[in-house]
Protein backbone atom coordinates (compact mmCIF):
# COMPACT_ATOMS: atom_id res chain seq x y z
CA UNK A 1 0.00 0.00 0.00
CA UNK A 2 1.36 3.45 -0.88
CA UNK A 3 -0.22 5.36 2.02
CA UNK A 4 -2.94 7.09 -0.02
CA UNK A 5 -6.49 6.91 1.17
CA UNK A 6 -9.23 6.22 -1.32
CA UNK A 7 -12.53 7.90 -0.70
CA UNK A 8 -15.28 5.49 -1.58
CA UNK A 9 -18.74 6.28 -2.84
CA UNK A 10 -20.32 6.56 0.63
CA UNK A 11 -17.79 9.21 1.68
CA UNK A 12 -18.29 11.16 -1.56
CA UNK A 13 -22.05 11.09 -0.93
CA UNK A 14 -21.57 12.39 2.61
CA UNK A 15 -19.39 15.20 1.29
CA UNK A 16 -21.95 16.10 -1.39
CA UNK A 17 -24.81 16.06 1.11
CA UNK A 18 -22.83 18.28 3.49
CA UNK A 19 -22.09 20.76 0.70
CA UNK A 20 -25.73 20.84 -0.37
CA UNK A 21 -26.87 21.28 3.24
CA UNK A 22 -24.48 24.21 3.64
CA UNK A 23 -25.86 25.81 0.48
CA UNK A 24 -29.43 25.29 1.63
CA UNK A 25 -28.62 26.66 5.08
CA UNK A 26 -26.97 29.69 3.51
CA UNK A 27 -29.74 30.20 0.99
CA UNK A 28 -32.29 30.36 3.79
CA UNK A 29 -30.56 33.56 4.89
CA UNK A 30 -29.19 34.70 1.52
CA UNK A 31 -31.75 37.37 0.72
CA UNK A 32 -31.53 39.95 3.46
CA UNK A 33 -34.21 42.58 3.97
CA UNK A 34 -31.62 45.22 3.07
CA UNK A 35 -31.41 43.66 -0.40
CA UNK A 36 -35.00 42.48 -0.89
CA UNK A 37 -36.64 45.81 -0.17
CA UNK A 38 -40.04 44.90 -1.63
CA UNK A 39 -40.23 41.64 0.35
CA UNK A 40 -40.99 39.35 -2.59
CA UNK A 41 -38.13 36.97 -1.78
CA UNK A 42 -36.27 37.93 -4.94
CA UNK A 43 -33.81 40.66 -5.86
CA UNK A 44 -34.04 42.81 -8.95
CA UNK A 45 -31.00 44.50 -10.46
CA UNK A 46 -32.07 47.82 -8.92
CA UNK A 47 -32.42 46.22 -5.46
CA UNK A 48 -28.98 44.60 -5.71
CA UNK A 49 -27.34 47.81 -6.91
CA UNK A 50 -28.10 49.47 -3.56
CA UNK A 51 -25.92 46.92 -1.71
CA UNK A 52 -23.58 46.14 -4.61
CA UNK A 53 -23.03 49.35 -6.62
CA UNK A 54 -20.22 47.66 -8.58
CA UNK A 55 -22.63 45.05 -9.97
CA UNK A 56 -22.94 45.17 -13.74
CA UNK A 57 -25.91 44.13 -15.87
CA UNK A 58 -23.71 41.46 -17.44
CA UNK A 59 -22.84 39.93 -14.06
CA UNK A 60 -26.49 40.13 -13.01
CA UNK A 61 -27.49 38.17 -16.14
CA UNK A 62 -24.82 35.54 -15.33
CA UNK A 63 -26.21 35.21 -11.80
CA UNK A 64 -29.80 34.95 -13.07
CA UNK A 65 -29.47 31.33 -14.14
CA UNK A 66 -33.20 30.83 -14.77
CA UNK A 67 -33.43 34.02 -16.84
CA UNK A 68 -36.46 35.46 -15.06
CA UNK A 69 -34.86 38.86 -14.44
CA UNK A 70 -34.69 38.31 -10.68
CA UNK A 71 -32.21 36.70 -8.30
CA UNK A 72 -33.71 34.11 -5.95
CA UNK A 73 -32.12 32.71 -2.78
CA UNK A 74 -30.48 29.82 -4.60
CA UNK A 75 -28.98 32.07 -7.30
CA UNK A 76 -27.80 34.47 -4.58
CA UNK A 77 -26.16 31.64 -2.62
CA UNK A 78 -24.42 30.38 -5.75
CA UNK A 79 -23.21 33.89 -6.65
CA UNK A 80 -21.75 34.33 -3.16
CA UNK A 81 -20.26 30.83 -3.24
CA UNK A 82 -18.56 31.56 -6.57
CA UNK A 83 -17.26 34.93 -5.35
CA UNK A 84 -19.45 36.92 -7.72
CA UNK A 85 -20.89 38.83 -4.75
CA UNK A 86 -19.79 39.38 -1.18
CA UNK A 87 -21.74 37.52 1.48
CA UNK A 88 -24.50 39.91 2.61
CA UNK A 89 -24.53 38.41 6.12
CA UNK A 90 -20.79 38.89 6.60
CA UNK A 91 -19.68 41.78 4.41
CA UNK A 92 -22.74 44.05 4.52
Amino acid sequence: MDGTVSIGKPMKNVTLVAALAATVAFSANAMTTEIDTDGDGMASLSELLVSYPELTEELFREMDTDGDGLINDEEMAIAVDLGMLADPDIDA
